[in-house]
């Protein structure tokens, strides 16, 4: 009876105990078995190619192995850790922390050479394999790094066009389970030797390799000769939207982006803002034509340099005094563009801004695009219309300021920019196309044409971007010399500079736009001197490439016929031809070389004449005193 009892009580202990393992607590203890023996085994798929428009790959995808060691495995550590130290290109101090880990798994360097693969093999260690896992490859080095972005070990696309389209290119995950025994040794369950997973997608960009290579070089130039802190250029079709360049010096490699600063990565022609500086007076030119609120013919009186406005002094690099639209684009004054800008006003001037894109996304298919800093109009302080007339108080990022000049160029429709053409799948079908895309029409076809002849005339041999002439070609183009702002002290910096030339070519028949941009140049801070050669090389260059056969030469047009009555400011109309004292001589300044003539003999003066066009200086200066049949000398020249 005692046997009995023990043994029954020993058969009810097991029995309950077999009750609370297989009922009570059988689910959880099936899943951490289950997790234990059994693994899911993740493929990754091969990740599709990047091609430029004329299908040479600028991104594919290889196989390389990864180096793993199961520590436990390991017979003698201290052996082992040089070794794998000296064929992997790595410290042995790093390997053996990596067998005292304590866990069961461990990668010792990831997408190893296949030498370093040789050499682990020809080791022969108990406890270190390695697996096959797919590497990402950039045949061309750095070429438009940061425009191509880059892929982690995970092979996910982290910048650039790998992140936006990762999804394409990346393609679908392939997965089995597979089942281990006690030591780690998997047994097959579903094949996974033949498991096939389809690779990505193909992406077919817009842009254009040569070109690329062309500006990179230019570019790199360009920064180095004038010590620039760093330099962006982007070259886009204006009449598609199609990028076909976009560089930002400094480069990086992506094949070694981890060897270069996180900074460098950021692809700065869409990411960052800055204050576009004179570039920006064709925006307002546009504007004010498009409303009619400058005429032809019109002149400003730029005040010789010196104005007040808001309560703070506007100033041109040099005197001017009368000039109309085209002129004061030529010789970019900011008292001229001001005084367009008190014209227009500031409400209408916001809506062409906004109409124009500054102030949102272009809505380029590259990640982290910023929106730019634009004001609402009654934020504006007192100086602000006319510090937003020649572009500053205003943000813009570089492709959106490329996106505008376009707009011009192509006879007033902002289009959207885009850098991918098509994205193909593996069997050969088109997932994704991208087409000519408008987002609104900003201008007439008239007032397009009108800006352009303005910008025609600021690339001429007494405009600020002379040195953006290409002989053969019709440019229009702008400079621009913007300060920076002074983060520590507050208000701009007296000496950092942004030097920037932004343009189309031909003018008439525009084949690109470019925008050139220096950041920080200390051989010559304008835009004009450092921008606008960058400017002629790689937009000559990039004519030719592109097969732009060069214009004849372009006769000079017609001389306009001299007006009866010549058109003035509101505020000047009545000061023209006062005496600044009595007896004083006049001020002829703005006046026809009939108008000067007629009222220097009625003053009984004689006339030396220089030039011909519109009075622009004078000698006696006005309001000194003269006698009957003394001589007075007029400059003229063409508006």
């Amino acid at each position: 009876m005692f046997t009995g009892a023990a043994f029954f009580s020993m058969f009810a202990i097991v029995g309950l105990r077999a009750f609370q393992l297989q009922v009570l607590q059988g689910e959880k203890l099936t899943r951490l078995g289950n997790k234990q023996r059994i693994q899911e085994w993740t493929l990754l798929p091969k990740r599709g190619s990047i091609l430029d428009r004329a299908g040479e790959p600028v991104a594919i995808s290889l196989e390389a192995q990864s180096v793993y060691v199961r520590p436990s495995r390991i017979r003698e550590p201290a052996v082992a850790a040089p070794q794998l130290a000296k064929a992997l290109g790595v410290s042995a101090g790093e390997v053996g922390r990596k067998f005292k880990s304590g866990q069961p798994f461990v990668w010792l360097k990831r997408q190893v050479t296949p030498r370093q693969a040789e050499r682990v093999g020809s080791l022969r260690l108990a406890g270190v394999g390695m697996y096959y896992e797919p590497k990402r490859y950039y045949p061309q080095g750095r070429l438009a790094g940061q425009m191509l972005g880059f892929v982690g070990r995970d092979s996910k696309g982290l910048e650039g066009v790998e992140a936006y389209y990762d999804r394409y290119i990346r393609g679908e995950l392939g997965s089995s389970f597979v089942e281990q025994d006690a030591l780690g040794r998997k047994v097959m369950i579903q094949g996974v030797e033949r498991l096939e997973v389809p690779p990505g997608a193909d992406i077919h960009l817009t842009l254009d390799a040569s070109i690329q290579h062309l500006v990179e070089k230019q570019l790199e130039a360009a920064v180095t000769t004038s010590n620039a802190k760093a330099g962006i250029a982007i070259i886009v079709e204006p009449l598609t939207g199609e990028v076909l360049a976009m560089a930002n010096y400094p480069f990086f490699d992506p094949n070694n982006f981890t060897q270069v600063p996180s900074k460098r990565w950021r692809n700065r022609a869409v990411t960052d803002i800055y204050e576009p500086g004179s570039t920006f007076k064709a925006i307002l030119a546009a504007a004010a034509v498009e409303e009619g609120a400058v005429g032809n013919d019109e002149l400003f009186y730029c005040e010789m340099g010196r104005y007040v406005f808001g309560g703070r002094v506007i100033h041109d690099e040099k005197p001017h005094g009368w000039l109309n639209l085209d002129g004061i684009i030529k010789v970019s004054s900011n008292i001229g563009a001001t005084k367009i800008a008190e014209r227009l006003g500031k409400e209408r001037y916001y809506q062409y801004i906004k109409r124009f894109g500054f102030g949102r996304s272009t809505g380029i298919d590259l990640p982290g695009e910023a929106r730019g800093l634009v004001r609402a109009p009654a934020r504006w302080s007192g100086v602000d219309l006319a510090t937003h007339a020649f572009g500053q108080g205003i943000a813009v990022t570089p492709i959106q300021l490329v996106m505008a000049y376009a707009a011009v160029a192509n006879g007033g429709f902002l289009m959207r920019p885009f850098v991918v053409k098509r994205v193909v799948g593996p069997e050969g079908k088109v997932l994704l196309s991208h087409d000519s895309h408008v987002v609104r029409r900003v201008l007439t076809e008239q007032t397009a044409r009108a800006v352009t002849s303005a910008l025609r005339g600021a690339v001429s041999v007494e405009g600020t971007g002379a040195k953006a002439e290409i002989e053969g070609f019709q440019v229009a183009g702008k400079t621009g010399t913007s300060q920076k702002a002074d983060l520590v002290h507050g208000g701009y910096s007296a000496e950092k500079r942004i030097a920037s030339f932004v343009g189309f070519v031909p003018a008439e028949d525009p084949r690109m736009v470019l925008l050139v941009i220096l950041d920080e140049p200390e051989t010559g801070v304008s835009g004009g001197i450092v921008a606008a050669p960058v400017f002629q090389i790689i937009a000559r260059g990039t004519l030719r490439h592109l097969g732009a056969v060069p214009q004849r030469a372009v006769a000079e047009p017609p001389a306009r016929p001299v007006p009866a009555t010549l058109v003035r400011v509101r505020e000047k109309a009545t000061k023209v031809l006062n005496f600044r004292g009595s007896g004083g001589f006049p001020d002829f300044t703005g006046l026809s070389l009939r108008e000067a003539v007629g009222r220097a003999h009625t003053l009984k003066l004689r006339v030396k004449v220089q030039g011909h066009g519109y009075v622009i200086g004078q000698a006696p200066p006005p309001g000194a005193r003269l006698q009957e049949g003394e001589t007075v000398t007029v400059t003229l020249r063409d508006p």
